[in-house]
């Protein structure tokens, strides 16, 4: 914490940097010979790939964790009548208004923008940046309405993502290995 930000960004930071050190050439597995000088380039790569399979088990475990206390704050939770209108709102128009002008001028393809729209990211984030609020002088008032409806989105989003992510991957799947005529 020497330049007092958050280990949230130093993480991030050196994940996009273990990812720039194993796309480049000299990291590519096959192209250096064993015992080779050149041999030690390969070890971020190796490393990024070790790493990357112990976050996807970390992270299966952390969701168990999450989904758990996301369930275990329903019962105490009091949630108000303007998850009724907000909750729809944000999943239906925000997200989506907000990935068509992130994506605007990029070259991702028409049906990958509406499923981007549709899933978004994970809104396991928001408990986090809630919990940093609330932990550091939020008004308790304020407090239990944001809990509210974020949990009522995370909710929301869990059921709807849930029930919707296979026939949409499927759906996008065929689609994908369709010829151009039959795309829409």
């Amino acid at each position: 914490m020497l330049c007092h930000t958050y280990g949230f960004l130093a993480v991030f930071t050196a994940g996009l940097a273990l990812r720039r050190v194993a796309s480049s050439p000299t990291c590519a597995q096959g192209e250096v010979s064993p015992g080779s000088p050149v041999e030690a380039a390969q070890v971020p790569g190796y490393f990024m790939e070790s790493v990357e399979r112990f976050n996807a088990q970390l992270e299966r475990l952390a969701e168990v964790a999450v989904v758990l206390v996301v369930g275990a704050l329903l019962a105490v939770v009091d949630f108000r009548a303007e998850v009724l209108w907000f909750v729809p709102l944000l999943l239906f128009v925000i997200r989506p208004l907000a990935v068509a002008g992130g994506l605007q001028g990029s070259l991702v393809q028409r049906s990958q923008r509406r499923l981007i729209a549709w899933f978004g990211i994970r809104g396991i984030g928001s408990v986090y940046y809630l919990m940093y609020a609330i932990t550091h002088g939020l008004q308790l008032v304020v407090a239990e309405r944001l809990l509210s409806l974020t949990l009522a989105v995370v909710v929301a989003s869990m059921v709807l993502h849930g029930v919707s992510v296979t026939p949409l991957m499927r759906r996008y799947e065929r689609r994908k290995h369709a010829p151009p005529a039959e795309r829409r």
